[in-house]
Parts: C-alpha cells; structure tokens; sequence
C-alpha cells in the first residue's frame, strides 16, 4: 500500500499543477466564447491547434518515453544527450519549412492572412519539443514541485496576457482610455500568448535543458534508443489523430447547411469551433488522466521488477478507472450548470448533448493507457504502434463516414469506438505477454450503474434551472461520499488502513 501511496502523492503533485493549469486555460474558454461571437474565429484557432498536436508527437519522435527505458538501465546523462539531439534535429528539420511557407499553407487551408500566427505557432511547437526531454529528467529524478510550479508559471503568462487584450483592454477602451498602442490581432494573440508562454518558460527551466551536453551517439549506442522510439512516435501519432483529426474532419466533411438555419452552426469552420469548444468540457477528465500519466510512467518502470507488480498495476487500475467513472458521472449529470460558468454565449451550448459521448470515449482512452504499460515494460513497443494504428484508422473511417450523415455526433461515438476497440485489443495481447489480474467484472458493475445515472439526469429536471442545478449538486456530493465510504470499507476488509 505505501507505493500506492507514493504513487497517489506523485499524481497529487503533478496534478496541482495539471489541474490549476487546466482550469486557468479553461477560465479562457468563457473569455474567448464571450470575446468571439462569431464561431467561425475560434474553429480556426482550433483546427490550427489539432494540426499542431498531431505535428508534436513527430516533433518529439517518442524520445520521452525512451528516455525513461533506457535512463533505468544505463548512463542517464549519456541518454538524455542523445534523446535531446535527436529531438532537436528532428523538430528543427519540420520547423524550419513551415516557417518559410507560411503564406502556401494558409491559403492551402483556406485562410488567407494567417501565415504570422502559423510562425508564431511552429516556432512554439519547436519549443515545445525542445523542452520535452528535459521535463522528462524531472520526472525521472522526481521533481514534481519545480515541474508543477513551471508549468503553472507557463500557463499564468499564457492565461494572463489572454486576460488583459481580450477583458481588461476593452474594458480601458469604453472607460475612455487610449489603446491605440494595442493592435488589434484577433485571434493572433492567442498564438502570440503561448508564444511568449513557451520563451519565459524555456528561460525559467534553462539549467535543465543546459544540464548536460547535446550529444550525437554513434549508430550502435543510437540504434537501439531508435527503434524502440519509432514505434512510440508512430504511436503518438496515431493517437494524435484519435484526438485531434475529429476538428479537421469536421471541417472537410461536413456538408454545407447542415445544420440548417442554426447561426452558430452556419458553416463547417463554425461547427468545428462549437464542436471543439463542447469538447472542452470533456477534457474534465483528462486532468486526472495527464496527472496520472506524469506519475505513472516512471512508476510503472521503477516496479517492473518487483514480483508482486502485476497485483499493484491491477489496483492501480481499479481505483484509476473508479475515479474516472466518478468524473464521467459527475460532470455528465451537471453539464447544464458547467457550461453556463464555461461557454458565455448560448451559441456555444447547442451541442451540450454529446458531452457523455465524448467522456466516455476518454475513460477508455485512461483504460487503454493503463493496459498499454505491458508492451513498454516488455520492449514489445511494436504492438503500442499497432493498436494505435488501428485506432486512427477507426477514427479516420468513422469520422468519414458518419460526419456526412450524423454530423459532430458521428465523430463523438467514433472517439468512443476507437478507444474501446483499443482497450480491448490491448488487454487481450497483454495478457498473453504480461499477464495482469485486471478485476474488470467489478469495475462492469460501476459501469453500468454510471450509465444509469446519466440517462436518469437526462430525464428528470426542475423548470427551475437553479433548484435543478443545486440537487444536482447535492446528489453528486452525497454520490462521492457513498463511494469513499464504501471503498474504503473494501480495503479495511483486505486489512489496508485508510
């Protein structure tokens, strides 16, 4: 039980800084959806954006997850050099096009005028990349407070700037004060905030990056650092486009008119940023997600070894998929209330309904990460390229197939399909190559009992939105202490005290 508890302590840490980070970036999403009435603004910065995160797992080249393999079982220093090099060599070979092309790209996406953001956006996925390994070493000798501070630093920049062009300028400007000396951008200086985010963040954590030499390894000591991170990257990749292609597609597939008469859903662009903005709300659950993977990953190679690890990874998976549920019920059953304090314009709210869609396709995208710890523990990364493909083509066919018809809908049940069949494929190979003894009849029952909740708060509702809101409320707190109390009874019987 102490490693669980050192692993929950870990995942505490780097979820402060994961979830005050989010939560600050999420205090955008009702700045930027009462900033941009038009909807059509920010499908623009999103479809920029899912472009970007695909790029970053290439860009990054799996290097991350190498680093922790082969820094548990050799010279740390020696591999961080090379795993940096190799970063750096990579980005900088993509960066460097993208920026002298600017202008053929955005008139190739259809949006004349942007070329300054995409530089501004390339140059800050190559810093991005560049700090990846170094915030790497940081989890690797458990930094988790300077982690967390930097990136909180990062995202009260990022969120600051944000905050006073788009609130405190306006507010300066109808109080009578002169501005001029603010030009007026748009949708820039959310690309120029991140920009200015990732140099002060780069010049905070410079004695990381600096820490030790950029070194080219010969092939022999580099090859074999390759061939387990190709397969990461392609993983990555793929996994990119499970969670970013949807927006693009959207855009691309779409008819024309779809939707109608809807003013907030007149065009494709439009319906991409209503449909990317209601994603948002679901990312909710991602914050528990990114914080257990920052923890996770060394966890999970630092008990490789123990004999009683398959019995530590498979409570871990209980309680991790429990909490999910949680989330998934719980934001499910108030996302009325969480989208009026979110998104600031009704036209925002019109496509609240997938929300459960879409968390769901996240708690099985956690499942899926936690059974994928087989193949990275066992070298086997090939089969994390595999699924992943299988993934991407799942979300590719479904999104081609089902936007045309069902609209954003198809792409929601889609992310549920892909990460699912996912999920499944994992488990059934993992077990023949490290079998662990995952308690999934028990976590079924949660489950369903989750589903049934949801459909039942979709059902029942007070005229009132406040009363409805506030027993809503009370019925996911009274929810949370039945469920404290009744795990916590579970352990007690298995002789863990809590």
């Amino acid at each position: 039980m102490s490693k669980l508890k050192s692993l929950a302590s870990q995942t505490a840490v780097y979820g402060v800084s994961s979830i005050l980070g989010r939560m600050l970036n999420y205090a955008l999403v009702p700045l930027h959806t009462y900033y941009f009435q038009d909807t059509e603004s920010l499908g623009i910065v999103n479809i920029y954006y899912g472009v970007v995160a695909m790029l970053l797992a290439v860009f990054t080249f799996g290097m991350e997850t190498t680093f922790f393999r082969f820094a548990n079982k050799g010279d740390k220093a020696e591999v961080f050099g090379s795993t940096r090099t190799a970063v750096l060599f990579i980005s900088t070979l993509i960066t460097v096009p993208i920026f002298l092309f600017a202008p053929q790209i955005a008139a190739i996406a259809g949006y004349q005028g942007t070329e300054l953001f995409i530089r501004w956006l390339i140059i800050t996925l190559w810093l991005d990349a560049f700090m990846a390994i170094p915030f790497a070493l940081m989890r690797f000798e458990n930094q988790a407070r300077f982690f967390a501070t930097a990136k909180v630093i990062h995202i009260f920049i990022s969120v600051g700037m944000q905050v006073f062009v788009f609130l405190v300028v306006p507010w300066l400007r109808d109080s009578g004060y002169e501005v001029g000396w603010v030009p007026d951008l748009g949708i820039g200086y959310i690309f120029l905030a991140n920009l200015v985010a990732n140099v002060i963040l780069f010049l905070i954590i410079r004695k990381w990056v600096f820490r030790y030499p950029l070194r080219w390894p010969g092939w022999q000591a580099f090859s074999p650092l390759l061939a387990y991170a190709v397969p990461i990257m392609l993983t990555g990749f793929a996994g990119m486009i499970n969670e970013q292609v949807d927006t693009v597609m959207i855009k691309g597939f779409l008819p024309d008119g779809f939707y109608g008469s809807s003013e907030a859903l007149e065009n494709p662009t439009a319906a991409a940023g209503v449909y990317k903005q209601t994603f948002k709300l679901s990312v909710i659950i991602m914050l528990g997600i990114q914080a257990f993977r920052y923890a996770g990953e060394p966890f999970f190679f630092s008990q490789a070894k123990d004999k009683n690890a398959p019995e530590l990874f498979a409570r871990v998976m209980h309680y991790f998929t429990i909490v999910c549920l949680l989330i998934l019920v719980l934001v499910s059953v108030n996302v009325d209330l969480i989208a009026q304090i979110f998104l600031r314009r009704e036209s925002y709210r019109v496509a609240l309904y997938i929300v459960p869609i879409l968390l769901t396709g996240k708690l099985f995208y956690g499942i899926y990460m936690n059974l994928s710890i087989w193949f990275k523990l066992t070298d086997k990364t090939i089969y994390g390229m595999y699924f992943s493909l299988l993934g991407a083509g799942i979300t590719i066919l479904g999104n081609f197939l089902l936007i045309p018809v069902i609209g954003f809908v198809g792409s929601a049940w889609t992310s549920v399909a892909c990460y699912l069949v996912m999920a499944i494929v994992c488990y059934y190979y993992g077990q023949k190559y490290y079998p662990i003894p995952y308690k999934f009849i028990a976590l079924s029952g949660y489950f369903l009992i989750s589903i049934l909740l949801i459909l039942l708060s979709e059902n029942f509702h007070y005229q009132d939105f406040w009363m409805d809101a506030a027993l809503r409320i009370l019925i996911s707190v009274i929810l949370v202490v039945l469920l404290f109390f009744r795990e916590r009874k579970k352990l007690r019987k298995s002789g863990i005290k809590v």
